[in-house]
């Protein structure tokens, strides 16, 4: 059976999508693990490990199948990131678990619109019904983080003064 040339564009879109999003939650994750900030590097690798599922997921669902291979402009995405990449402007050093989850909580939102997005416009049926499951399950992942940062007792806004005093040149 051969892929519909519409599902296996999506599908390359898809893996493009995890993949960018598994390797910027890692570079977050390191970044803030080398600021001596834990908490929100652990969170952001486990974001990571769940990208690599769903990037898993769907290089199942493409099988043996040759996918498009998108140069970067080709891929059609609604800004100039991928729609699960976490900016690295969000990014601040000393952001506290809440501020991640957040930033993660809009990238899941953005990932799910993206799919529902894709879902209403395709003309492939078989693209519709997977582009809906996997807007489905950002949006279960959406939920899943929000009622996680329901439950942290700490307050949204974290303190990022620094305590050093800025170092300028002589």
């Amino acid at each position: 059976m051969t892929l519909h040339t519409e599902l296996a564009t999506f599908l390359a879109h898809s893996l493009a999508l995890e993949s960018e999003a598994r390797e910027r939650y890692l570079e977050l994750s390191e970044s803030l693990a080398a600021h001596h900030n834990g908490d929100a590097a652990a969170f952001f690798q486990r974001m990571a490990c769940e990208a690599g599922q769903h990037l898993e997921e769907v290089a199942e669902l493409a099988g043996d199948h040759v996918l498009p291979q998108l140069q970067p402009w080709e891929y059609a995405w609604p800004d100039p990131e991928a729609p699960e990449s976490a900016s690295y402007e969000a990014l601040h050093y000393r952001m506290s678990l809440v501020e991640a989850m957040h930033l993660a909580l809009h990238k899941e939102q953005d990932a799910a619109a993206y799919y529902r997005q894709v879902a209403s416009d395709s003309l492939c049926s078989e693209t519709r019904r997977v582009a809906a499951g996997f807007a489905a399950e950002e949006e279960q992942h959406a939920a899943a983080l929000q009622t996680m940062i329901a439950q942290l007792d700490e307050p949204a806004e974290h303190h990022r003064l620094d305590e050093d005093d800025p170092q300028l040149p002589a």
